[in-house]
């Protein structure tokens, strides 16, 4: 089975909500997760991970959540070449229809140009996060 991270960066904690909800439905197909936010991931996170998940939330006009900035930044291709990488994150498109989510569109193009592979669309959690459910658990468990 897998050996899967996710980092991810949340202000309000519907991102957080999102990672623990993909944790919790991976960990019961039986895949060995570790679950890091952004601020505190340790530097070795991603190299032992078959699979990694990045989830930010989309801020302002398509900004990155403030802790995943860094992250992103310094995402190269030691980190990343040939990992398998799925992107999440939440967003609202009522109020920024144009730039929703864009935060999950910019983590997948930088994961491409670092040499990662995008093994699945990333998944753009409207609004609130309980009420997504179902749509979180049927993306995590695609992802064994």
């Amino acid at each position: 089975m897998k050996n899967i991270t996710i980092v991810f960066g949340s202000t309000t904690g519907n991102t957080e909500t999102a990672a623990e909800m993909i944790q919790s439905t991976l960990s019961g197909k039986g895949a060995t997760v570790s679950l890091h936010n952004v601020s505190a991931a340790p530097a070795d996170a991603l190299a032992s991970a078959d699979l990694i998940l990045l989830g930010s939330s989309t801020w302002g006009e398509g900004e990155l959540q403030d802790d995943f900035i860094d992250f992103y930044d310094g995402m190269n291709k030691d980190q990343f070449a040939d990992k398998e990488v799925a992107v999440f994150g939440c967003g609202d498109s009522a109020m920024f229809p144009h730039v929703f989510c864009e935060a999950v569109t910019m983590i997948e193009a930088k994961s491409n140009d670092c040499g990662a592979k995008v093994v699945v669309e990333g998944l753009k959690i409207d609004g609130d996060v309980s009420d997504n459910a179902d749509q979180i658990e049927a993306w995590a468990a695609a992802l064994v």
